[in-house]
């Protein structure tokens, strides 16, 4: 190699080092999503917690922190308002039962008063598991745009949710068969798998689906229609009760305590995630008094 393509080539070499060593200065480091936190807003009627790992059961109250790995189980005549760390909230009604299957989310460093958000902080992924009931859901605009994503599945389709007021019916009816309903009262929710192509579900409208459990198959055709005015004002008093519950939540920064590991924080139970509340532990034995303690 001659002289001068000798330095042509360091020449070229320190360019390039110098294009590498910039590039990987101005690309953030991937941050790891963490276990958000989930609060019990608002409990009426007998509400129960499943741990999803071990089974075991515990009764929600005010107050209490869930994460996701648990199945609520609300009894006949009651409900629960559950808040989110990404700004979502689900109103679930009676004789329901859902699984929040995944909720992670990127670490916070702030306490987040619910009522303030209008987006989500960062980026999450919420997937939930609606096997029976139903419930209202309050979601505040997601960064779908950089992979944040919130989805509610059911045993006919799964309904995703970008930003949105939302209610979703599932309650199987006798002989097998059953009335699924995705109603959208503001924002867009898209619902997959009960066509060969996504369904979108626009403000004010609703999807009504005829299932058979017992096959599988949904009967009919799937089209999309306005709701009633009735049913719009049964989503108006669950979203209400929604804005009141936020209104005094707030939840703890995610570097305060576990992140979300299902420790309850402030309830009445001191229970964990899915386990039972944990007793007080035992008083000391006191010493037997000698002969000089009188």
């Amino acid at each position: 190699m001659s002289k001068l393509n000798k330095i042509l080539f360091i020449i070229i070499l320190g360019v390039f080092s110098s294009l590498v060593s910039s590039d990987a200065q101005s690309t953030p480091a991937a941050t790891s999503k963490i276990k958000g936190r989930i609060q019990v807003a608002r409990v009426e009627g007998h509400v129960d917690a499943i741990s999803n790992a071990s089974g075991q059961s515990r009764v929600l109250h005010d107050g209490d922190l869930l994460s996701d790995g648990t199945t609520i189980v609300t009894a006949v005549g009651a409900n629960v308002i559950l808040v989110f760390s990404n700004g979502a909230t689900l109103n679930v009604a009676a004789d329901s039962t859902l699984n929040i299957d995944e909720f992670i989310q990127d670490p916070f460093a702030d306490n987040i008063k619910i009522s303030d958000l209008k987006a989500e902080p960062g980026t999450s992924t919420t997937k939930l598991n609606l096997t029976k009931g139903e419930l209202v859901g309050k979601v505040v605009h997601l960064n779908v745009d950089r992979g944040s994503e919130f989805t509610v599945q059911t045993p006919v389709g799964a309904a995703g949710v970008r930003g949105t007021v939302f209610k979703i019916i599932f309650r199987p009816g006798p002989n097998g068969t059953t009335i699924f309903t995705v109603l959208t009262s503001e924002g867009r929710v898209v619902l997959r798998g009960v066509s060969p192509t996504p369904v979108d579900i626009p403000a004010g409208s609703k999807v009504v689906v005829s299932f058979d459990i017992n096959n599988g198959v949904v009967s009919g055709p799937v089209s999309v229609s306005g709701a009633t005015g009735s049913e719009l004002a049964q989503v108006q008093v669950a979203t209400q009760a929604i804005v009141t519950a936020d209104a005094t939540t707030v939840i703890s920064n995610s570097g305060a305590g576990t992140s979300g590991g299902g420790t309850n924080g402030g309830g009445t139970n001191g229970g964990t995630n899915g386990q039972p509340p944990s007793q007080p532990a035992p008083a000391p034995p006191q010493p037997t008094p000698g002969a000089g303690d009188t």
